[in-house]
């Protein structure tokens, strides 16, 4: 099902949220307050707490605009119900100060809470690199819950310089603010401090109506509104037109509530009975505009009325931004709701029909469905969500406001929609959250096993595979869950017929095929399903797939060992994350990890850190989304760039944080992988009996590993076999070592992976020559000219030539130089043997040839031989001609 819509909420989010409503011509200013806006960035957090109508709103636009107008960086934000949503907060704030940080794009919606709030910080930590930053949030009241409370946690918590968070609220937010308040790191302002004195009431009413009072009304008002600003307001509406200042004696005295409510009808009385109407219906509306009223009120004429309504500054307010949009004040609009309750919940429900169906025709699908849910029709919500939100939003990762709607829809309505809860089991197996996509599963089955119900009629009505997407769906958990037997095992049940091609059906599966393609080295079939998926997704505007698909088809040319061709496509790859998704999401942090693999190769190991940093989740994160390369390069890349820059500990480190979290995850992929790779380590760094060790460690899962992953899987087992033949040569068995190798790379060579296939016939020449058999010359050079042309000068050093342990001055053990890998690192791996990288370094070093004999256990005629063979190799004359150039 193709969404009949490709709108993003940002723009009218923009216009209705982000700016401050505009400040009343007749606003009175007070000092007493007003000069609070210059300590606003002294302080970590102010909070102004108080009823409705206190003139909180007020009060924070007149700050906004005196530290805008002082050049400070100013955000604003006003929450709205939708961010009882709890990802709501921090994934609004993030588009806030996108704005706000200078320089910075606006970037899609994050994917979850703790990945909305690392880019939020992110961007407040951007933002006041370059100066004072104040971030308004009103009405926090409505977002006030726990996870809400943990993002502005969050905030206070970094301490960041020159940042302040100003936040009001209608009740005392639940925020530790005694610690704010004994450490002095607060201003709070009360409803006694925001309450009008006898002479700002004077002031007021002068401003407000041309009306005197004199010192004795004043305090009269003053005692009948108790200072409430919105009391006085509505004062002034009513006696600036009766100009009758007794009536204030006839006002209930002592509740804001019926003094509020005892002037509005005072108000409305004195107004035509077909704006009543008019206010009255449209009061169901979070914001409005003249189209919208129209339809709800069938007349033609709303817009007049609204403009209207704002000279008369009748409790509403014109929101900024080219549209013409306004709200009612909420104190009104609760007034006006009341009175729209005495005529029926039906006529209720009809007005949010009509402004559902507008919603839809203006292309606000998000709105929509809020009104068809307060209309209740919840079979109504669950059919636009399904028409008109699958594509919009989640192809931009707004998965969590997609289950908020999924947790309202009762349950028969939920469970009637079919794609529906497909689009949920596909958002629990990306969370790897298997268990419940398994159990989701399961009540799909049930629902469509009932012939006359209205799942199954669903069914028959858009033509759904069903048998197809329960094959589809458990191929994902297979491939997500580390588990490609099973994956390949649903994919042939499939078979070569094509799935449905409502949302998410053939495409997903031509994405998936093509990831367990690429896995069993059918190169070329990955590449033909990833670009074929690729086009869909980019016809449908669904950003994640496309990303992902091009992340396959680099992942298949750099097997091929064509990283030109890899590095465009995740350079467009990473555009696309960066510009529809948060800098934690998995859609960046897979391309970044690619990325830092390319850069790696090259020698570039500042970019290629940064990258595999990008990619890896943030230390405390609970859910990581995605497949588990994103962790997996990430991990290794790291930790072989530590190693070759001398950080062996931070190494070391890095393979138990990453280990306990596979473990803790029950990633089984992830947890064979890293140790795979942590025996590969030892064996490449001279620890033989560390390598054992290791391969006697992940000797108990291989069983599972064999059930998991066929033979086919080469990613798996080439590792494996990689450090068999380690092994095998560390105990003197070369021939076989060789052997194993030769095996492996013959099936490498016929699969096209020509990156592996060099590698693996690099390890037997490395071997041979360890043992003292000495390969063809032309062998080397051949296998170096492919290497260079397949981008694997770098891997030529870690997996080939590394540089083994050997004693230093005192005699003791030691592991060679952050230097002497730089020395490996820029230069031509194949030219020198790993003995002569050995005496280049030394001499480096400032040895003599007997100093290099006795450090290296040779004899002086050795080292001369290799010292005769390194100048020849670099065709250079002395020691310090042979160390300048292999350093330049």
């Amino acid at each position: 099902m193709k969404s009949d819509l490709r709108l993003s909420a940002r723009p009218f989010l923009a216009n209705r949220r982000i700016i401050p409503p505009r400040i009343p011509l007749d606003v009175v200013g007070r000092p007493r307050l007003n000069r609070i806006a210059g300590l606003l960035t002294r302080y970590r957090l102010t909070l102004v707490h108080a009823p409705a109508g206190s003139g909180k709103t007020t009060l924070l636009s007149q700050w906004y605009s005196a530290l805008k107008n002082e050049g400070t960086t100013t955000a604003w934000y006003s929450v709205s119900d939708d961010e009882r949503d709890p990802l709501g907060l921090a994934d609004y704030l993030t588009l806030v100060m996108s704005g706000a940080a200078k320089g910075q794009s606006a970037r899609g919606l994050p994917m979850n809470r703790d990945e909305a709030v690392a880019r939020l910080l992110g961007l407040v930590e951007e933002a006041t690199a370059q100066g004072p930053v104040v971030l308004f949030i009103d009405d926090y009241h409505l977002a006030d819950e726990n996870d809400a409370s943990a993002t502005i946690i969050a905030l206070l918590d970094a301490e960041f310089p020159q940042f302040g968070i100003v936040l009001a609220s209608r009740t005392r937010p639940s925020l530790a603010l005694g610690r704010y308040r004994a450490h002095g790191e607060m201003i709070e302002i009360s409803v006694d401090q925001l309450q009008f004195s006898a002479d700002e009431t004077a002031d007021f009413f002068r401003a407000a109506r041309g009306v005197e009072l004199s010192p004795d009304e004043s305090r009269m008002m003053r005692q009948h509104t108790e200072g409430w600003a919105a009391g006085l307001r509505l004062a002034s509406l009513v006696l600036g037109r009766d100009g009758d200042r007794n009536m204030m004696a006839s006002a209930p005295p002592g509740s804001h509530r019926a003094f509020a409510d005892y002037f509005l009808e005072e108000v409305l009385s004195g107004l035509p009975e077909h704006i009543i109407d008019f206010l009255v219906e449209t009061c169901i509306l979070e914001t409005l505009s003249g189209e919208l009223c129209d339809m709800l009120t069938g007349r033609t004429d709303s817009a007049g009325i609204l403009e209207h309504l704002e000279e008369a500054q009748l409790f509403i307010v014109a929101l900024p931004g080219q549209q013409r949009w306004y709200r009612y004040h909420h104190l009104f609009q609760e007034f006006l709701y009341t009175r729209l309750l005495a005529k029926g919940d039906a006529r209720i429900d009809e007005l949010h029909r009509k402004a559902a169906d507008w919603f839809i025709g203006s292309g606000s699908p998000v709105e929509a469905v809020r009104h068809a849910f307060l209309a209740h029709q919840s079979k109504w919500a669950a059919e636009l969500i399904e028409r008109y939100c699958v594509y919009d939003y989640l192809s931009h990762g707004r998965f969590e406001l997609y289950f908020r709607w999924m947790q309202q829809l009762p349950r028969e309505a939920r469970e009637a929609r079919p794609l529906l809860m497909f689009l949920l089991v596909w958002r629990h197996i990306n969370g790897r959250r298997f268990p419940q996509a398994e159990q989701t599963l399961a009540t799909i089955e049930l629902s469509a096993a009932n012939p006359d119900g209205e799942c199954a009629a669903i069914l028959r009505e858009t033509g759904l595979d069903l048998s197809g997407r329960l094959h589809l769906m458990r191929a994902l958990i297979g491939a997500y869950g580390g588990d490609l037997a099973a994956c390949r095992s649903h994919i042939d049940a499939i078979g070569e017929r094509e799935l449905d091609h409502l949302a998410f059906g053939q495409v997903d599966l031509d994405s998936i095929h093509s990831y367990l393609a690429f896995h069993e080295g059918a190169l070329e079939a990955a590449e033909r399903l990833t670009w074929k998926a690729s086009g869909v997704y980019d016809d449908i505007a669904c950003h994640w797939g496309g990303i992902h698909s091009r992340c396959i088809a680099a992942m298949a040319y750099m097997a091929r060992g064509l990283p030109g061709e890899a590095e465009p496509v995740l350079i467009d790859a990473l555009a696309n994350g960066e510009s529809y998704f948060s800098e934690q999401s998995y859609m960046v942090a897979l391309p970044s990890a690619l990325l830092g693999m390319i850069a790696y190769e090259k020698g570039d190991f500042e970019r290629a850190e940064k990258l595999w940093m990008r990619a890896m989740p943030p230390e405390k994160t609970v859910d990581v989304f995605g497949l588990c390369e994103r962790v997996l390069i990430a991990t290794i890349g790291l930790s072989r760039l530590y190693d070759a820059t001398g950080r062996v500990e931070a190494a070391d480190a890095l393979f138990v944080r990453a280990s306990r979290r596979a473990y803790e995850a029950e990633d089984f992929r992830l947890e064979f992988q890293l140790a795979l790779e942590r025996a590969d380590r030892a064996f490449r760094q001279g620890r033989s009996a560390d390598g054992i060790r290791e391969m006697e460690r992940f000797g108990t899962q291989l069983d599972e590993a064999r059930a998991r992953f066929p033979a086919s899987i080469w990613q798996i087992w080439e590792s494996h076999l990689i450090v068999d033949a380690r092994a095998l040569a560390a105990r003197g068995q070369t021939a076989e070592a060789v052997a194993r190798l030769a095996e492996g790379s013959a099936q490498a060579r016929a699969q096209n992976r020509q990156a592996c296939a060099i590698l693996m016939e690099l390890l037997q020449v490395k071997f041979q020559e360890q043992s003292g058999i000495s390969p063809a010359e032309d062998r080397r050079v051949v296998l170096a000219a492919q290497a260079r042309r397949a981008g694997l000068q770098q891997s030529l050093a870690d997996l080939v030539y590394w540089q083994p342990a050997i004693p230093d001055r005192a005699g003791q053990k030691g592991t060679a130089s952050a230097t002497s890998r730089t020395v490996r690192q820029q230069s031509e791996p194949l030219l020198l043997t790993p003995r002569e990288y050995d005496v280049l370094e030394l001499m480096r070093q400032g040895l003599s040839n007997r100093e290099i004999g006795t450090r290296l256990h040779i004899n002086l005629n050795t080292v001369k031989s290799h010292a005769k063979n390194i100048f020849e190799k670099l065709q250079v004359k002395n020691r310090t001609q042979a160390v300048l150039k292999i350093l330049a």
